[in-house]
C-alpha cells in the first residue's frame, strides 16, 4: 500500500511539505484512494500508524533524518515526489513511470530541503 501526506482531504489534493503534521493522508491500494485524517501526536506514531495500515511505500516532499530512518527500520520504502506542489494524480502518474527516486542514506541527504 502507498501513504501519501496531504494538505487536505480534497480527492486530488496537493502534497503537505511536512510528513509528521500532514493533515491527512492518502491512502492508495489496488488503484483506490482512501483519505484518512491524520490524528496521530508524534512523527513516531505517524510512521506506527502506516505501519498498521500495511503502508510499504510512502511518497513525500520531506521527512526528517531520524523519520527517515524509522521508516526504513519498519519496511517502509520513501520516495521523493520532487515537489510539494504536486497533486496525488500526478504523484501516482510519476511513480507508475518510475519517475520518483527511491531514497536510500545516500540519497536522502541530497534531497534533504
Amino acid at each position: 500500500m502507498i501513504a501519501i501526506p496531504l494538505n487536505n482531504e480534497e480527492e486530488n489534493s496537493g502534497l503537505s511539505k511536512k510528513f509528521g503534521k500532514a493533515k491527512y493522508f492518502a491512502f492508495i491500494n489496488n488503484n483506490k484512494i482512501e483519505i484518512l485524517k491524520n490524528e496521530q501526536e508524534d512523527k513516531k506514531a505517524v510512521v506506527s500508524w502506516l505501519k498498521d495500515k500495511n503502508v510499504n511505500i510512502l511518497i513525500a516532499f520531506h521527512v526528517g533524518e531520524k523519520t527517515f530512518q524509522n521508516l526504513k527500520d519498519n519496511g517502509i520504502k520513501v520516495y521523493f515526489s520532487g515537489t510539494n506542489k504536486i497533486k496525488i494524480d500526478e504523484v501516482l502518474l510519476k511513480y507508475a513511470d518510475g519517475e520518483l527516486p527511491i531514497l536510500n542514506k545516500l540519497s536522502f541527504l541530497c534531497h534533504v530541503v
